[in-house]
């Protein structure tokens, strides 16, 4: 599969791919900057702590990057299916399902370092902002990190099953919008279920079993029916 992941990965545009990220991770900066100026600026209102910022950090980083996702795979595996330009490579002695696999790789690990990335910005970002400006309640203390950083990775891991979804229900329906809906239903259901798990709100390890093994279920099912039946 080795020249199968050189193909898509020069097709996948990755320098381009790379700025939108970066421009979303700025994006972040500016609403958590709106966001601290707003409670600062407001003598009603506290300032902002440091847990609440992370899990603002924590939502933008899903959303921005569970919706771009699904964007990368509308465009990369169902846009391609649509218009059939896809079908061009299966007249080559190309294995379908590895095919679509390696583009969904690529996407799912290109997104979950966007992630991360993002976190470190971000993180690193309210910290500094708030050593030079007084911007929150409160003063930095590294024990902050001790939960942080397992919060963040759980939030990652999670999302990169989650990624999964957009790509299941985009290849059942055909459709780009029905993929870049279910990225917004994901992040809806993800944070129902754990708006009631932990003062960072992260999963507990029995919903992330339960997300990857539905989510295992799902993929194995479209790669047996929907991609095998691509020609």
């Amino acid at each position: 599969m080795t020249h199968l992941f050189k193909l898509e990965l020069k097709k996948f545009r990755l320098v381009q791919k790379m700025i939108i990220s970066a421009i979303a991770v700025v994006f972040s900066i500016l609403f958590i900057t709106v966001s601290l100026i707003d409670s600062m600026a407001d003598p009603t209102q506290a300032k902002d702590t440091y847990d609440s910022t992370f899990l603002l950090i924590g939502l933008l980083m899903s959303f921005i990057f569970l919706v771009y996702s699904s964007v990368l795979t509308s465009s990369f595996i169902i846009n391609e299916y649509n218009q059939r330009t896809i079908t061009i490579l299966f007249s080559y002695p190309l294995n379908k399902k590895h095919l679509i696999a390696v583009k969904m790789i690529l996407i799912v690990v290109f997104i979950s370092i966007s992630m991360f990335v993002g976190y470190i910005c971000c993180c690193g970002y309210i910290i500094g902002m708030d050593a030079a400006f007084d911007m929150l309640e409160g003063s930095f203390q590294m024990t902050y990190l001790s939960e942080w950083i397992p919060a963040a990775v759980i939030s990652i891991v999670v999302c990169s099953i989650l990624f999964w979804w957009p790509f299941v229900i985009g290849m059942i329906k055909k459709s780009v919008p029905a993929t870049i809906i279910t990225s917004l239903i994901a992040l809806l259901l993800r944070q129902l279920i754990i708006t009631n798990n932990g003062a960072y709100h992260s999963e507990s390890f029995s919903d992330i079993l339960i997300i990857f093994v539905l989510t295992l279920a799902a993929v194995g099912i479209v790669f047996q029916k929907k991609v095998a039946e691509i020609d």
